[in-house]
C-alpha cells in the first residue's frame, strides 16, 4: 500500500468523523510527524555503511594489534637478551669475588 493511498484512507475516515476541514488539518500533522520521524530512521544504504566502516576499523586494528604484537616481541627478546647478559655478568663477579676472598 503506498502512502499516497494510505493517506486518503486516513482522510476518509477522520472525514467521517470530524468533517473535511479537520481531517485536512489531522492528515497533514500525521503527514509532518511521519515525515520528522523518517529522518531519525536509518536506511539499507546506511546500515550497508556504518558496516562497511566497521569492517574498515576491525582491518586496521587487525594490523595495529599485529604490529604491536611484533614490538612486544622484540622487546621480550631484547629483555631476556639482557637479563641473560645480567645474570653472566653477576655470575662472574660473584665467582671473581669468592675466589678472591679464598685466596
Amino acid at each position: 500500500m503506498s502512502t499516497s493511498t494510505q493517506v486518503m484512507e486516513l482522510f476518509n475516515i477522520f472525514s467521517k468523523t470530524y468533517g473535511k476541514e479537520d481531517a485536512q488539518v489531522i492528515v497533514k500533522d500525521i503527514e509532518e510527524i511521519i515525515d520528522s520521524r523518517k529522518q531519525d530512521l536509518a536506511t539499507k544504504g546506511d546500515v550497508f555503511e556504518v558496516k562497511k566502516e566497521i569492517k574498515e576499523v576491525e582491518l586496521k586494528l587487525t594490523k595495529e594489534i599485529e604490529a604491536v604484537k611484533l614490538e612486544v616481541e622484540k622487546v621480550r627478546s631484547n629483555l631476556i637478551k639482557w637479563v641473560i647478559g645480567l645474570m653472566i655478568a653477576q655470575t662472574s663477579i660473584t665467582v671473581t669475588v669468592v675466589v678472591a676472598l679464598l685466596k
